[in-house]
Parts: structure tokens; sequence; C-alpha cells
């Protein structure tokens, strides 16, 4: 949704898609930007009296600014200081700064040579363009489909067949296609645990959290493609080890979690008998493992060698493991995963990249299981970028534990209800199957 704008009008976190006179006759050097400076309004407003705006890529959304495309703007003198809309404008405008900065840090990491240069990669604004209760059955359609496919490849490889890539590459199309519009939609999907095979249910729930991870990050549609293609394959070597070895119960011995680490070269065997695949996705499943400690395996790489999209995966692949029900290890709950990561933080992951994931998927992420401090139980629904301990919550009990008579959508940032002179805040998280709570009857019906 685009709209025209005085230079007089302008704020913090709105798109600038057009100008009122050629780029090349300005000092932009992008065609399309995000404003977010006081030197962008400065350049504005000495070149353009009137630009257009996208609604949808400026940051919360054309939600946040539907009320300027309602105003009629007469000349106005021209704002000396850029202004924020709101605090959480502001924020959201820093976030993408330091985003930036440490995307600089990382990039040697990245690329394969220390002395490639430098070169700033596209950040991507991405709004969701799909209401989540819109997005569910394409979601689901989708989530199916992946399951299936990465049943078939896995099925494949354990039998010394290769797996049908273009199948692969299709259903990876259609997850990113489906998180660009909302990825509130696919988290939940994987917040259900909807399959009990722990190999395909892994593969999956990484793909997607890859792929909303490098959404939140900004990256464009040809990098989310190689983030949820290196997902689902991140592990596919382990259908070369001994069946027992993956139904073991408790700890692995020495040598079990020896041959269990095996796997790594198995998967990159696997990729070798596939053409064309991505340098990038090649490397992911090769050091999904390292720590930037040292301590990881295969090759025991540290800091920037393991490279950015690496350090991702790890992060991923862990979180997934960690709220998967495993054989050997105890099930964690979204909570107490996240605290783990921020415990292995600046030793086994990159700070800012665990901050950052958590800051993806929310402190409570969607399809947890929430008590309200009115003591409303209710599902979370969907994240509110700036506001992570503000996601919208479908309130499905009272605080007297009964049903609703309708369950009704509380966004925590836009609209806090009030209890007791207080703004409702999340309390705690309850176990899935609490209340007799399922989730699918609220959104898969």
């Amino acid at each position: 949704m685009e709209t025209r704008l005085p230079v007089s009008a302008l704020q913090a976190g709105l798109f600038i898609s057009e100008l009122d006179r050629p780029w090349l006759d300005t000092p932009f050097l992008l065609e399309g930007f995000l404003l977010e400076t006081p030197e962008q309004l400065s350049q504005l407003q000495e070149y353009c009296k009137f630009v257009m705006v996208n609604l949808d890529r400026s940051v919360g959304g054309k939600e946040r600014w539907a009320f300027l495309s309602d105003q009629k703007f007469n000349s106005e003198p021209l704002v000396p200081h850029l202004q924020y809309q709101t605090i959480e404008i502001k924020e959201q405008i820093t976030l993408l700064k330091e985003l930036r900065q440490r995307f600089a840090l990382w990039s040697q990491g990245k690329n394969s040579k220390a002395d490639t240069a430098y070169v700033e990669p596209k950040i991507i604004i991405y709004a969701d363009s799909t209401p989540i209760k819109r997005e569910i059955p394409h979601a689901q359609a989708v989530h199916r489909l992946a399951s299936d496919v990465i049943e078939a490849a896995m099925e494949a490889i354990s039998k010394d067949l290769q797996p049908r890539v273009e199948a692969i590459n299709d259903v990876v199309s259609e997850m990113v296609d489906s998180i660009i519009r909302n990825p509130s939609a696919l988290l939940w999907l994987s917040q259900l645990k909807a399959t009990d095979n722990y190999a395909y249910g892994h593969a999956l729930d990484t793909a997607v959290y890859m792929l909303a991870f490098g959404r939140h990050l900004g990256y464009p549609q040809e990098d989310l493609h190689k983030l949820g293609f290196a997902g689902l394959m991140l592990d596919i070597g382990k259908m070369k080890l001994p069946e027992n070895l993956l139904k073991h119960s408790g700890s692995y011995s020495p040598g079990e979690f020896s041959m269990m680490k095996t796997h790594v070269w198995h998967s990159l065997d696997i990729l070798n008998q596939i053409k064309e695949v991505p340098l990038d996705v090649y490397d992911m499943v090769a050091r999904h493992h390292e720590r930037i400690d040292g301590s990881g395996y295969p090759a025991g790489l540290k800091g920037e060698s393991i490279g950015l999209f690496s350090c991702m995966a790890g992060i991923v692949d862990c979180y997934t493991a960690l709220t998967s029900d495993r054989n050997h290890a105890e099930t964690k709950n979204n909570h107490s995963a996240l605290q783990l990561l921020y415990k292995w933080s600046d030793k086994y992951f990159h700070h800012a990249l665990v901050e950052q994931f958590a800051q993806c998927i929310g402190i409570f992420p969607v399809g947890t299981l929430v008590e309200l401090s009115s003591g409303d139980i209710g599902i979370v629904a969907g994240q509110n970028r700036s506001r992570r301990l503000k996601p919208k919550v479908l309130l499905i009990l009272g605080p007297d534990k009964q049903p609703h008579a309708r369950p009704n959508l509380l966004d925590l940032m836009i609209n806090p209800a009030m209890n007791a002179g207080q703004e409702i805040c999340i309390r705690r998280e309850w176990p899935q199957g609490s209340f007799n709570i399922d989730p699918k009857e609220y959104f898969l019906g």
C-alpha cells in the first residue's frame, strides 16, 4: 500500500519508495530505503517536496501507519528534526542499525577468504501481509507437504538412493512464501509437533525456525531459501547410523557419541551426490555443531571461522532439539530452552545471535499456553517485534478457568487491558495440554 506524503510529514520508520524527481538527481544510492536518520530527512527536504511511501514495508506495517493515508496534507514548514511516532518505532530503528553492524562484524566468517571485501548485505524489513487466521490453512498444507517430502527423502537415503532435490526445492519455496506472508502460522504448526517421528519433525522444525530467523534478520528471499533447504538437510546423515543408536535411551557413552558425531560426514557425502548445492548450504551442514569456543565438532572451528549462517544453524538446531521429545534427554519448554541458550552464549554461541533469535521467536513463542496476570488462560497467537513480552494472546479461559463464550484476541502491546489498575501481562507459561486445551481446535479446526 503506497501513499503520497509531503516531506514535512515524514517520520522515522517509513519506507520511501519513490521521489518526485529521478533517483539519479539525488544523493540516494538505493531506489527505495527506510527513513532512519536526520541526515536522510535533511536530504529529502533539500531535494523533494513530496515522496511516495510504502506502508507495507514501513516498520510496523500498514496497520501502524494507516492514519497517514486518510489525512490531507497542505504545504507545511519543514520539520527540522526527525520525528518518531512511538518509542517502539525508535527502538526498531536502533535494532536495525545494530543488526547492520553485527552483519559487518560477521562478514569475514561467512566468506571463505579472509581478504574478501565486505559488501553490506541487503536488509529487508518484512511486514506481515496476511493475518495468521488466513495464513494457517496455507501453512498447514505446506507443512503437510514438507513432512511428506522430508520423509520420502530420508527413506530414499536409508536405501542408498538419491532424494528428489526438485521436490525439496519446491516445498522450501512454498515455505519461504508462507514465512514471508506471516511467520506465526508455520511457527504455530511447529509448536504443535504435528509429527511423532523425531527425525522428520526435527528437520521440519529446524527449517521453519531457520526461515523465521532469516526473515527476522532481514535476509532476501534467495538467502531464505538456502536457510530453509539447509534446515531440512542438517542431520540427514543420521539415516546412515544404526537404528539402535538413534533410538538409544539415556546418555551416550563416549563410543556412542563418537559414532553419533559421524552423521556430519554422512550428511556431507549425501550432499556431494546432489548437484548444485549452494556453498552456504554445504557450510551450514558441515559446521552447525561447531561452537565459537572451539569445543564443537567435527573440525573444532572457533569464532568467525564458523560463519554467520552456520552459527544461526547451530542455535536453531540446538533449540529445536531441546524442545523436542528425545529418547536420550529431557524435553525443555520454550522458556527453559531459551534460558539455556543465553547461558551458553559467548561460550558456545554468539551472544548477539542468541539475542536476535530470542527476539525472533519471542520469550513466549507462538503456540505457547500462558496465564495472564488477570488470571485468564490463552495461547500466544502472534508476536510484536518491538515488544516480545507483549505478544498477541488468544484468550480461552477466564479468571475462573471457565471457557470464554467466544475466544477473543488480545494484543498486549496495542490494547493492554487493565487489571487492578495495572496493565495485564503474562504471568507464566503452562505445559501443552494443561486445562485440557488443544490448540488445534482453535486454529486448525
